[in-house]
C-alpha cells in the first residue's frame, strides 16, 4: 500500500451562546483531526434511509490515523484514504478522499459532528453531494455512520497529549533541555523533540496503562525508551540507543509552562 506511506509522510462552526456573549472560535484542523484519532466502533449506519442490520454492523469499524482513515468490514479494509476537515463550516465538512477499494479516486463529501467520544459522518457514498445535515432524504442515497470511541482502561485515562519540557540526562552527567510534543497518531503516539527551531527527534510511542514505550531516530542514531506515566501528568524514564553498548540514561517530561 504506497499510498499510505505517502499519506503519513504528507502528514501531518462557530458555536452561538448568548446574544451578549462572544462567539466561540471554531478549533483548529490540527486540534480537531486530534480528537479523531484512534479506531471507532460502529454503533449504527445507515444507508439510503435504511439502517444496516445490525450483524453487518458489528463487522465494521472506522480508524483515523494522521490524517489517513481506513473503513473495516469483516476485518478486512473496505475503503482507505486520506482526511480533509474544515472545522469553521456549519456543519463542519469531511472529505475522504478514496485511494483504496470501493470508489478508488473518487471524494466522499461529507459532514461531521464531534461531540466527546461520539463521531457522527454524514456523506455521499457516489461523491456527489455534500448533505446539508444528519438528517437527510432517503431519496439522496446519503450513509450516516454514528461512532463511539471505547473508554480507555482505567490506567490510560490520564491525558497525556501536550506540550512538554525535557530533561535528558546524558551517561557522562551533562543535562539537556528540550521541548517535546506528545501528539496522538491512530492508536499511538507521535513525539517530537526540538530546541528553537531545530528538530532533534522523532519517536513512535505505544502505551500500556501508566508505561509508554517509545522508539525514536534523529541524524544518525536511533533508540528506545521506557517511561512510567505519573500525575502532572509527569513522565519519568529511561533510554538507550540502539546497537550501542548498552549505556542508559534517564529522562523526565513534565508539561511545558510558557516561562519556560
Amino acid at each position: 500500500m504506497r499510498w499510505y506511506a505517502g499519506l503519513i509522510l504528507g502528514l501531518l462552526a462557530a458555536a452561538t451562546g448568548r446574544a451578549d456573549d462572544p462567539a466561540k472560535p471554531s478549533p483548529s484542523t490540527k486540534d480537531e483531526l486530534q480528537r479523531f484519532q484512534g479506531t471507532w466502533q460502529v454503533e449504527a449506519w445507515e444507508e439510503g434511509g435504511k439502517a444496516v442490520a445490525a450483524g453487518d454492523v458489528k463487522e465494521r469499524a472506522v480508524f483515523f490515523g494522521g490524517n489517513v482513515f481506513i473503513f473495516r468490514r469483516g476485518g478486512k479494509v473496505y475503503q482507505a484514504g486520506s482526511v480533509q476537515l474544515d472545522p469553521s463550516k456549519s456543519p463542519r465538512t469531511v472529505n475522504l478522499v478514496v485511494k483504496e477499494g470501493e470508489g478508488k479516486d473518487g471524494v466522499l463529501l461529507g459532514v461531521y459532528a464531534l461531540d466527546g467520544d461520539t463521531l457522527k459522518l454524514c456523506f455521499d457514498p457516489q461523491g456527489q453531494t455534500r448533505p446539508g445535515g444528519f438528517k437527510p432524504d432517503a431519496k439522496a442515497g446519503f450513509a450516516v455512520a454514528t461512532l463511539r470511541k471505547p473508554k480507555p482502561p482505567a490506567d490510560e485515562r490520564l491525558e497525556i497529549v501536550g506540550r512538554y519540557r525535557s530533561e535528558l540526562v546524558e551517561a557522562n552527567g551533562k543535562v539537556v533541555t528540550t521541548e517535546a510534543q506528545i501528539e496522538r497518531r491512530g492508536d499511538a503516539y507521535l513525539v517530537t523533540y526540538t530546541q528553537g527551531e531545530k528538530l532533534l527527534f522523532v519517536g513512535t510511542a505505544l502505551r500500556k496503562g501508566d508505561q509508554l514505550s517509545m522508539c525514536w531516530v534523529s541524524t544518525g542514531q536511533a533508540g528506545v525508551s521506557m517511561y512510567k506515566i505519573e500525575k502532572g501528568p509527569k513522565l519519568v524514564g529511561e533510554y538507550t540507543t540502539l546497537a550501542g553498548i548498552g549505556v542508559t540514561g534517564k529522562e523526565i517530561l513534565t508539561p511545558w509552562r510558557e516561562e519556560d
